[in-house]
């Protein structure tokens, strides 16, 4: 059986407390490993405060004594006075000591437990070591910095340095300092035992709510899978639509390519015949009525073809952005004549704070024209037509509203369809051309009727 299979078997709350533990020992692990990473680190700091510490001392020691010999002092009376000096350094938590390396000889020791002098062997009692892991020579011919642990179970800095001596002195010897890091270094394992518990309690609790919140959350993802699933269903659905509406336009951008080809050159043609039979004589004026309306025909189908040809070909956005409101009073620069022809009263709203955007001009300019026609032509006559442009929360509204017999709830849903129209003579792409053009642009088209007037609403992204 696989591992996917085991816990595809395993309740809930099983894979859940198993995952709960996992996750806290993972995190104990991590905790505890960090913790010990930053006591060694503090470690660290500590050693490299006690080096530091010792140099200091050392700096401030060693011009006393080389003043000492550039004046002339007797050596025994500098070992003399130095010792005296440095008696009481001990509770300072430092030990200094003079060696003098020709005789091999410790001459003076804060520590002061032994008649001086007394043999450099003893100055320690065991091995030094350096902080590679490597034991030093004889301290007698030693300098530098390192480290020993008594038998007691101290542990010590030990830093010596050799005295500059004048050329004329026969003396060779050097100043050492060391320094008890033990009490430091329990504290810090004090520290580390007490960090320990503090992150094991720590985790523990984080881990039991982490547990509780786990659960509650998975209650809760449980509650919620069929609000998930119908929304997944209901995406699912909204997709098949774009899928059978880009169906739907491929058909359309074929047809329309076979109209254009198959059509054009025939419609030109009889529309330059029956032009020329026009301008003729010994028509009757039924006769000449009649040669009117097929033209007209003719002309509506040439209508109907580049109209369909314009549905399909895609958004292309101008380089510039586009005020819209320029845009708007080209639309109704063309419409002002069949707006007068039929005494209608327009209102407009302009929108001086609106930005300008950067869209396809020509078909924007389409949807304007294909919306105010629809108000024109469903508006009665002497009625009035209100366009207005304004920003409504982040976004650039354009309404358009008439007033007319109000729509039925069904045409109010299908107006914006495909090839939907209530005109004996329509197409049902105009307001079908409305919606993509909008839609591509990242906007949204609405219709209400409300109070009796009819409103179409266009929304465009800032």
């Amino acid at each position: 059986m696989s591992l996917k299979d085991l816990i595809r078997n395993q309740k809930p709350l099983t894979v859940s407390l198993v995952s709960f533990l996992l996750m806290l020992a993972v995190v104990v692990t991590i905790g505890l490993v960090g913790g010990r990473h930053i006591i060694d680190y503090l470690q660290e700091q500590l050693v490299e405060h006690g080096i530091s510490h010792n140099q200091e001392v050392l700096a401030e020691m060693r011009p006393l004594l080389e003043h000492s010999f550039q004046d002339g002092v007797p050596a025994a009376t500098i070992a003399e006075n130095f010792q005296e000096f440095i008696e009481h350094s001990e509770p300072f938590g430092i030990r200094l000591f003079l060696i003098d390396r020709a005789a091999g000889e410790v001459i003076a020791d804060s520590s002061a437990r032994e008649m001086f002098p007394y043999p450099v062997s003893r100055l320690v009692g065991g091995p030094v070591y350096k902080f590679d892991g490597s034991p030093t020579p004889d301290l007698v011919d030693w300098s530098g910095t390192g480290w020993r642990s008594s038998g007691s179970g101290t542990t010590e800095l030990l830093s010596v340095q050799p005295l500059a001596m004048p050329g004329h002195s026969a003396q060779q010897w050097s100043l050492g300092v060391s320094s008890d890091l033990s009490d430091l270094l329990a504290l810090m394992d004090e520290l580390h035992l007490h960090l320990d518990l503090v992150l094991l309690i720590t985790y523990g609790l984080i881990g039991l709510l982490g547990f509780l919140v786990l659960r509650w959350v998975g209650r809760r993802y449980e509650s919620g899978l069929e609000q998930q699933v119908a929304a997944r269903t209901r995406e699912l659905k909204q997709a098949h639509e774009r899928l059978l509406d880009q169906a739907l336009l491929a058909t359309i951008g074929q047809t329309a390519s076979v109209l254009a080809h198959e059509m054009r050159n025939p419609l030109a043609s009889i529309k330059l015949a029956l032009s020329a039979v026009r301008r003729g004589e010994g028509f009757s004026s039924r006769e000449r009525q009649r040669l009117d309306l097929v033209v007209g025909e003719v002309d509506r189908l040439e209508g109907m073809l580049g109209q369909t040809l314009e549905y399909v070909r895609p958004v292309v956005r101008d380089e510039q952005p586009v005020v819209l409101d320029a845009l708007l009073d080209k639309v109704l620069a063309l419409e002002e004549a069949l707006l007068k022809e039929k005494n209608l009263r327009l209102i407009r709203s302009k929108c001086p704070r609106c930005p300008a955007l950067r869209l396809d001009s020509e078909k924007m300019q389409q949807v304007f024209l294909n919306l105010l026609k629809n108000a024109r032509e469903a508006s009665p006559e002497g009625g009035e037509i209100r366009v207005s442009l304004e920003v409504v929360n982040g976004k650039l509204m354009f309404t358009i509203s008439n007033q007319g017999k109000a729509l039925e709830q069904e045409v109010q849903d299908h107006v914006f369809d495909f090839f939907f129209t209530t005109k004996a003579r329509g197409t049902g792409l105009g307001l079908g051309l409305v919606k993509r053009v909008v839609e591509e642009h990242g906007g949204g088209v609405e219709l209400r009727c409300e109070s009796g007037v009819i409103v179409v609403r266009v929304f465009l992204p800032i």
